[in-house]
């Protein structure tokens, strides 16, 4: 055989060997599966001791290996260069192919230190290489090495260059396929989500259509967080903005305990620029629980300011009530009895008439949780005191529980008409007089005005302006000492007198020593005389003390 036939079959072979390799580099869709494919076969056909594929990052101006064959160190296996430095960083820049017959020793290169330490732990000696083109884009370089030193033919560097050819477009392909599937989950993602989305806006508009309903049929703040949520999955609490709970709705699942340090989600309820309550859910919350508990917020506000628009009606009508009935003006009774009917009052009952001292700045609570302890009654906010008027008999033990439920202090004067509103007025000045009775001796607790006897009698006397002078005049040198001097001598008398003459005790209730209480007791015998605390000065000297300090607390909730 010729010498010339043996040259054509080898280079048929070889063709058969690249159109093998391209065929095998097309059916690869997988980036990585083409690059392991591009250096095996190139190893194969090349006969190297190893082969490396590399890719650039321009924006970061280096290439990095991204598969080998037939290397040993992990180190190279990863090796990353600048582009334009070393022959990888060269033949990375696209110029034309490059090779070096001995790297290290190869002084025409520009050399990386810290590559130069990864190339000799390798044993890497010759290096070609061939950049991968796209469009005239450089992707990166296929590049093949030998441990020992030699020179590659202008056949060997074509024969990389076709396969590098083929692989440059195969891994173009692989490239845009995976950029295809990217963007088609991508897409596929965002559909769900806005399937979500949409699914999420349309559990918004049927809640909003159902809290919608419940406000405009009737705007109750409990059927409201009902409805919410059954919606939502969660409890739902309405709380004032100090901390009251208003209205609550369990979620019909769980469970969770007020204030037990647990992350619950809050949403303010805003009426214009003003905060008027807070919607309270224990546990974590979601972006949509979020959304969901913000339109429920929206909701529970209007509802909210729609029925305190009705409590603000209803208060104004009760105290207008109240007013007509105090006032003793000549109305027919028919209408003043309808009134009381449409309140649940019965005209044909004792009316009782309850003054408290208002547990808290707002007092709105107040009322509503009175209000509710009874359907036969009226309360309202009556200058100092809260006036409740009722014909309920049990009154005392609900508003007790009411008081003991929210853990207010209880302070209440009380009395009773014989039968209907006849004699409303003086009732309600006796009722008056028994709560000064106890706002006077700071005591909690309830106290019938009926209790107070001759001291009653005094006080209703001393109100009306009827009192006369003498009763109290014999305690008028303590007055005109305090004026003078600003003593206490008035509140330490009645004290001493409340506690049946006992120092310690007096002492104990002034919050000063029992010395400093013998040396005023001192001073008052000086100023009354010396039996001042004995019979039958005493009785007389104790009810002018009482006298006196009720009309300072009258006079002190009037200012």
């Amino acid at each position: 055989m010729c010498m010339s036939d043996m040259h054509g079959r080898s280079q048929e072979r070889l063709l058969r060997a690249l159109l093998d390799t391209a065929a095998d580099f097309t059916a690869l869709q997988d980036v990585e599966d083409v690059l392991q494919a591009i250096v095996r076969r190139t190893r194969a056909l090349t006969g190297t001791d190893m082969t490396y594929v590399s890719l650039n990052d321009p924006d970061r101006r280096e290439t990095s290996i991204r598969q080998s064959d037939g290397v040993a160190t992990a180190a190279y296996r990863t090796l990353k260069m600048p582009l334009g430095t070393g022959i990888l960083g060269q033949i990375a820049t696209g110029l034309a192919p490059y090779q070096s017959a001995d790297y290290l020793e190869d002084q025409d290169l520009k050399h990386v230190p810290r590559v130069d330490e990864i190339v000799r732990a390798e044993g890497v000696r010759a290096i070609m290489g061939v950049p991968l083109t796209i469009h005239g884009r450089v992707i990166g370089a296929l590049v093949v090495a030998e441990r020992h030193s030699r020179r590659f033919t202008t056949e060997e560097i074509d024969l990389v260059d076709s396969i590098g050819t083929h692989a440059a477009v195969a891994l173009d392909n692989s490239m845009r396929f995976e950029a295809t599937e990217r963007l088609t989950r991508e897409l596929e993602a965002r559909q769900r989500q806005m399937t979500v989305d949409i699914e999420h806006l349309q559990s918004v508009r049927d809640l909003d259509r159902e809290l919608m309903d419940v406000v405009m049929v009737s705007p109750d703040v409990q059927e409201l967080l009902c409805v919410g949520a059954a919606a939502l999955g969660r409890e739902l609490r309405v709380v004032s903005t100090d901390g009251i709970e208003v209205s609550a709705a369990p979620d019909g699942r769980t469970s969770s305990s007020v204030g037990s340090g647990d992350p619950e989600a809050v949403v303010p309820l805003r009426a214009g620029a003003d905060e008027i309550g807070h919607l309270v859910s224990p546990g974590p919350a979601s972006e949509a629980d979020l959304l969901l508990l913000e339109r429920v917020a929206v909701h529970a506000a209007l509802a909210l300011l729609f029925s305190r628009a009705a409590e603000d009606a209803d208060l104004r009508r009760q105290s207008e009530l109240i007013d007509d009935l105090l006032s003793q003006r000549n109305l027919p009774r028919e209408h003043v009895e309808r009134r009381m009917r449409r309140w649940g009052l019965d005209p044909s009952k004792p009316v009782h008439v309850v003054m408290l001292t208002p547990p808290l700045e707002d007092r709105r609570p107040c009322l509503r949780a009175l209000r509710g302890a009874s359907a036969r009654s009226v309360a309202i906010d009556h200058g100092s005191h809260i006036c409740l008027v009722t014909t309920d008999a049990g009154w005392e033990p609900a508003v007790r529980r009411v008081f003991d439920d929210h853990r207010w202090r209880l302070q209440a004067g009380a009395a009773a008409t014989v039968a209907g509103p006849d004699g409303l007025p003086d009732t309600h000045r006796t009722a008056e007089l028994a709560l000064g009775t106890l706002v006077n001796l700071d005591r909690g607790g309830v106290a019938e005005g009926t209790d107070l006897g001759f001291l009653g009698a005094l006080l209703d006397l001393d109100q009306r302006g009827d009192l006369p002078r003498p009763l109290t005049s014999s305690v008028s040198p303590l007055v005109d000492y305090d004026r003078r001097r600003g003593t206490d001598l008035v509140r330490t008398a009645l004290t001493y007198l409340d506690a049946d003459s006992n120092v310690i005790r007096t002492a104990e209730l002034l919050h000063v020593h029992r010395n400093t209480v013998r040396q005023r007791l001192d001073r008052l015998s000086a100023l009354l005389g010396p039996d001042w605390n004995r019979s039958p000065r005493r009785l007389e000297t104790h009810l002018a003390l009482q006298v006196l300090s009720a009309r300072d607390s009258r006079g002190t909730a009037r200012r």
